[in-house]
């Protein structure tokens, strides 16, 4: 505990397996945390189909739910175990990107969680996952 104590106040970095494991911690928090809103898009897909925030990026309301669907779950999952994590979190930033765009005028409070997670997906596309994740698994040798 004392040595908790002294590099906590001494603001020296976390040896390179305890940087891992806070990578760990935060792509599963970042992850777990979006999955919520692609379930809740396959629950309301029908509602959804009909009007999905006026499509957002031009390319049909249909196709835009879809790859909504599959950044706020399939990437959420790769994310969360670390496979092809960069590119992941990147199409995750995407979303969120065109998520704080679309709401950006509608106050602090509605435009605060997109903007929130997107700086959270653009940090983890720029570190990547960490030593403790599928990614290492299959390209350490490379």
């Amino acid at each position: 505990m004392k040595q908790f104590v002294k590099h906590f106040f001494a603001n020296t970095p976390l040896s390179n397996s305890g940087n891992d494991v806070v990578l760990l911690l935060f792509r599963l928090f970042a992850g777990g945390l979006m999955l919520p809103y692609g379930w809740g898009k396959i629950v309301k897909y029908d509602e959804y189909c009909i009007n999905f925030f006026e499509d957002p990026i031009g390319i049909g309301m249909i196709p835009s739910l879809w790859l909504t669907i599959f950044a706020q779950l399939g990437c959420s999952v790769m994310l969360m175990a670390g496979f092809m994590s960069r590119a992941s979190a990147a199409i995750l930033a995407f979303n969120m990107a065109v998520a704080t765009a679309y709401h950006w005028h509608d106050g602090l409070a509605t435009v605060s969680l997109p903007a929130l997670f997107l700086a959270i997906y653009i940090y983890l596309t720029m570190t990547g996952a960490g030593r403790l994740s599928v990614d290492t698994l299959l390209f350490k040798n490379r």
